[in-house]
């Protein structure tokens, strides 16, 4: 394995105003950095091999979440779904019927907050929440996380390390929070993906395009002899605590 495989980060929105793309892009240079300068801690992609993970960010409601997951399922795809712990606690008949199913349930903070802003009580409080909602569900603690906004640092790090997680981010982004077509969805990932790719997607109740593009892309990946896997495979790396 090609240990300095480092992707950059893609994807593309019409729908982003000049500023905000630059702010997008100055942030996806600093993720790129950081996942150079920190191979211990954190994750952009995978190897240089022909898999990809699907991951699922800011869910469980019950509406969208089952929908992908359903749809995972029918085509024999595990997903990473990084579920909110607050919203876990909302709808956990959906989080233990997600991970029933053999996708991964992983960690995506509590509450949506930006984990930069907190000091490091409200940290350590933030993860210890979020595991222990988590695993009241499914009986297990989550390994892998992923900060809200991908919005980390050092100190973001260390706090998932304590914490038993190593942090994961993305290296194709499908803009679904953007540019919410499920053909541009689908676009974004038929444009760009490549081997040992991270793409990012989202699983709250306002994600009908991102379910709707699923299918397509499933297929394409497949046609283009890539392998939907769970990340604990693509990284090789334990999706849960021991």
């Amino acid at each position: 394995m090609n240990k300095n495989y480092f992707l950059n980060i893609e994807g593309y929105s019409e729908r982003m105003t000049d500023e905000a793309r630059e702010r997008l892009l100055q942030w996806r240079d600093k993720a790129l950095l950081q996942a150079k300068r920190h191979t211990g801690l954190v994750r952009l992609n995978g190897p240089d091999t022909p898999k990809v993970a699907l991951t699922f960010d800011d869910g469980p409601d019950d509406s969208i979440t089952p929908m992908i997951a359903e749809t995972l399922t029918r085509y024999g795809v595990r997903g990473s779904f990084f579920f909110v712990g607050s919203r876990a606690q909302k709808h956990p008949e959906v989080v233990k019927a997600v991970y029933e199913a053999g996708h991964l349930v992983l960690g995506h903070s509590y509450n949506h907050d930006r984990l930069t802003t907190l000091d490091p009580d409200g940290l350590e409080l933030d993860f210890h929440e979020t595991q222990a909602a988590i695993r009241c569900i499914i009986g297990k603690e989550p390994a892998l996380f992923r900060p809200p906004f991908g919005d980390a640092d050092e100190t973001v790090f260390r706090a998932a390390a304590q914490a038993g997680c190593s942090t994961v981010l993305w290296s194709l982004d499908t803009l679904d929070w953007s540019q919410k077509e499920a053909a541009h969805i689908g676009w974004n990932v038929d444009s760009f993906v490549r081997n040992g790719e991270i793409i990012l997607m989202h699983s709250h109740s306002g994600c009908i395009e991102t379910a709707k593009a699923l299918p397509h892309m499933i297929e394409s990946l497949q046609r283009k002899r890539l392998s939907p896997v769970g990340l604990d495979e693509l990284l090789d790396m334990p999706a849960y605590r021991s």
